[in-house]
């Protein structure tokens, strides 16, 4: 799918079910207050709802700490890139997936020809700015890395480059479900790279989630209170003594 067509697309699909979206809306603060959270936008205005769920990417380690509950997300800007239409001739992903940075690479083809490419260096993100930048080696090695594993590619021009701010986690598990401090309280963040591909699939759970209480597709391994010191130590010890 196409993120520039997909995401408004799923955006009038919520307008048309009721939802009212907030667009160039910064939260600065977030709590709750009584029964019902507070949430303050940086120009002054304030939401208040009974429930509260936090997707804000590689920011939701910002607004979760307001909770109490700290994760330990990194923030990195994944390269990508998309060459001139050739023949169609690639009806699958291919890809290549190992610890050493530049050797990471994997591109697909769509109907129209284009190929888009990811993977190798990560920029370093301004997130004062909200930037992320393209690093110029990065593009080259991906092309590079590319003929090696399809050398017909030939000398394909690259025609767009970009790069966004993602959030990543040490074990690249996202977080996700119900806060382990604050009733009424639920997250979906830390993709590490993939929140476009698995959003409709995470949407459908978190709203299932939240509505009912429990979830059919199991979401425990994603629980925020991995990243609770007190509560490893706890359970370390536990184990200890049982042992």
């Amino acid at each position: 799918a196409n993120p520039r067509l997909a995401a408004p697309a799923f955006a009038r699909a919520a307008i048309r079910a009721g939802a009212r979206i907030e667009e160039r809306t910064e939260v600065a603060h977030v709590e709750k207050v009584g029964n019902e959270f507070e949430v303050t936008t940086t120009d002054g205005r304030i939401f208040s709802a009974d429930q509260l769920l936090i997707t804000a990417g590689a920011w939701g380690q910002k607004l979760s700490t307001q909770f109490g509950e700290s994760v330990p997300l990194d923030t990195h800007g994944p390269q990508m890139a998309v060459t001139e239409p050739v023949p169609y001739a690639l009806p699958t992903v291919i890809g290549v997936f190992t610890k050493i940075p530049h050797e990471v690479i994997y591109f697909r083809q769509i109907p129209r020809g284009n190929i888009i490419i990811g993977g190798g260096f990560r920029s370093k993100p301004d997130m004062i700015n909200r930037r992320a930048y393209v690093e110029p080696r990065s593009i080259v090695n991906q092309v590079q890395q590319m003929r090696r594993l399809l050398p017909g590619v030939g000398n394909l021009n690259i025609i767009r480059v970009w790069s966004g701010i993602e959030g990543y986690t040490p074990d690249s598990l996202p977080v996700m479900g119900r806060s382990g401090k604050v009733d009424g309280l639920f997250y979906a963040f830390g993709f590490c790279g993939h929140g476009f591909q698995l959003g409709p699939g995470v949407g459908d759970v978190m709203a299932e989630l939240i509505s009912t209480g429990a979830t059919s597709t199991s979401i425990s391994p994603f629980d925020i209170r991995r990243f609770d010191v007190s509560l490893v130590d706890n359970l370390t010890e536990q184990t200890s003594k049982a042992s």
